[in-house]
Parts: structure tokens; sequence; C-alpha cells
């Protein structure tokens, strides 16, 4: 085998390691991508129904804290203030309870 041989044969495997590569790549990104939204469709279904499931609850322990209240918008009051008082907590929290951890999650899931 001469040089040229040689050199031709190095450039042939180059291309074809460069090709490799390249194919690989896009399969890494498509399976990050796959991962993340699929992680995405499932909080929300998570979240969608959980969030039912919260709101059928607090309906009827509104309703059952009304007719022990002696009126119904009373329960509903109550259960308003709570809710308020957890929305103060978790607005002063976020941070720490809410924006790190799905930050921390999703470059996690990135990198993986």
């Amino acid at each position: 085998m001469n040089t040229t041989e040689s050199i031709k044969t190095l450039v042939d495997q180059s291309k074809d390691f460069l090709e490799t590569q390249i194919e690989l790549t896009k399969l890494k990104a498509i399976d990050k991508s796959a991962d993340v939204v699929s992680t995405a469709i499932v909080m929300v279904s998570i979240i969608f129904l959980g969030s039912l499931f919260v709101i059928f609850i607090s309906i009827a322990f509104a309703l059952m804290l009304g007719s022990w209240l002696g009126s119904a918008h009373y329960g509903f009051l109550i259960v308003g203030a709570v809710y308020g008082l957890l929305l103060l907590l978790i607005f002063i929290k976020k941070d720490k309870w809410i924006k790190t951890p799905i930050a921390n999650s999703l470059i996690n899931k990135m990198l993986k």
C-alpha cells in the first residue's frame, strides 16, 4: 500500500467516523428531548388530577364546616383563608421549595 492509498483510506475512515459522530449526537439529542417531554407530560397530568382532587376535597370540607357553623359561606371563608395562608407561605419560600428543585431536576434530565 502506498502513501496515497493510505491517505485516501484515512480520509474515508475519518469521514465515516464524523458521520457516525453526527448521527450519535442527533440520537442523543432526540433521546434527551423525548425524556424531558415525557416527564413534562407526566407532571402536567399529575398536577391536573391533583388539582381536581384538591378542589373537590376543598368543596366538601367547606360544605362540612359550613354545616357545622350554620352557614355554608363560613366554611368557604375558612377554607379560602387556609389557602391564602398556604399561598403566602409558598410565595415566601418559592425559591427554596419550587424554583431550585425544578431547575435542578431539569438540569439533571438534560445532563443525564
